[in-house]
């Protein structure tokens, strides 16, 4: 897929309707079942990948704060919305990098040297220094410890389940730590890519362990909520199949992020119309415990407040948020992102680990 996807080659799609009878309508928001709301954006588009159909509008609940689509695409239609995707091109591991000399390098190997220290992985080069520089830059830490989803090391024979697992970039990142990994993607041109770099990935979603319990010690959701129609049901269904005092991994827009309103309908935690709904932190947790988790820790994502005002700044100019251009933020813009983080309510994502009740 290309990482440049010129935005006047594919805006005829926004004008062409999603058709009627693949449509239906939302009367209660997904993540509270509260009737009701206020029109927080009208006639959205795909100015993301710029190849979904229609003009979507997107209410906010007026109880959770959380925001969703009325109408959207129905579970058998939605596939159509994912034709262009991140996930059909396949990343490269960090081992398949053509190895580089000069401040290249040391980077590699003082992040090579800190996972493999934190979370038990063998890459090579490694530094020692590592240490200290993850002591002396915590965004730096931040950003090593978002690669492996803030796990604890798993013990020998320990498995995990990543929902979502696209073309199986973070399934390698598990798999080097010694989780026992498992993906499983409804994309299935995805997971022939993740099958292709040796991981087991498998087609399909949650409802391929229906009759299941138990069977995990942890489960990853990077990115998955927002896509999903009925989220409440499906985290009860994480919650079965965890073993007891197993953890999931959260990871997802924010509503009510700095970014969310300072970009507005060009803000890129939007995404429509594969973001059916997107949380506030409070409906995330009250999710979270009525699933039956009985412990929630949150986690900072502070380190991804530039790629998201600058792939925002580039949808605001129409064009793709994978592109070249702009190339650098506006320098107050720059000079924002220096001062200290704001508050965990305004982080552009929400990031959690919940836990299932122990023996």
């Amino acid at each position: 897929m290309s990482r440049n996807i010129p935005a006047n080659a594919a805006r005829p799609a926004w004008d062409k309707p999603w058709p009627a009878g693949e449509l239906e309508h939302v009367a209660t928001c997904p993540a509270c079942a509260n009737a009701g709301r206020e029109l927080l954006h009208r006639d959205l588009v795909d100015n993301v990948f710029f190849s979904a159909a229609g003009r979507w509008n997107l209410y906010r609940c007026t109880r959770c704060h959380s925001a969703y689509l009325d109408p959207r695409p129905d579970e058998a239609s939605i596939g159509r919305a994912y034709d262009v995707y991140y996930t059909h091109a396949a990343g490269r591991a960090r081992e398949e990098r053509r190895a580089a000399g000069g401040l290249r390098a040391l980077k590699l190997a003082l992040t090579h040297g800190y996972v493999n220290a934190r979370y038990g992985t063998r890459r090579q080069p490694s530094s020692p220094l590592a240490i200290w520089l993850a002591r002396l830059s915590p965004v730096w830490r931040q950003k090593r410890d978002a690669e492996f989803r803030f796990l604890p090391r798993p013990l020998p024979g320990q498995r995990l389940l990543d929902v979502g697992c696209g073309n199986g970039d973070y399934l390698r990142n598990a798999g080097d730590a010694g989780w026992e990994a498992v993906g499983i993607d409804a994309d299935e041109r995805a997971v022939d890519i993740a099958r292709q770099r040796g991981l087991d990935a498998r087609p399909g979603g949650i409802e391929s362990f229906a009759g299941q319990a138990g069977c995990f010690d942890a489960i990853t959701l990077s990115h998955v909520l927002e896509h999903l129609h009925d989220p409440a049901t499906f985290l009860r269904a994480v919650h079965r199949l965890l073993k007891p005092g197993g953890v999931v991994f959260v990871d997802t827009p924010n509503i009510q992020s700095r970014g969310a309103r300072r970009w507005g309908v060009h803000w890129r935690g939007l995404e429509t119309p594969r973001h059916l709904v997107i949380f506030s932190r409070s409906a995330l947790i009250d999710m979270l415990h009525a699933a039956g988790f009985v412990r929630i820790e949150s986690r900072r994502r502070t380190a991804v407040r530039k790629s998201m005002d600058l792939a925002s700044l580039r949808m605001q100019s129409g064009k793709s948020p994978y592109g070249r251009e702009p190339a650098r933020l506006p320098l107050i813009s720059r000079i924002r992102l220096w001062w200290p983080a704001p508050r965990i309510e305004d982080d552009e994502f929400l990031t959690v680990l919940a836990y299932k009740a122990g023996p």
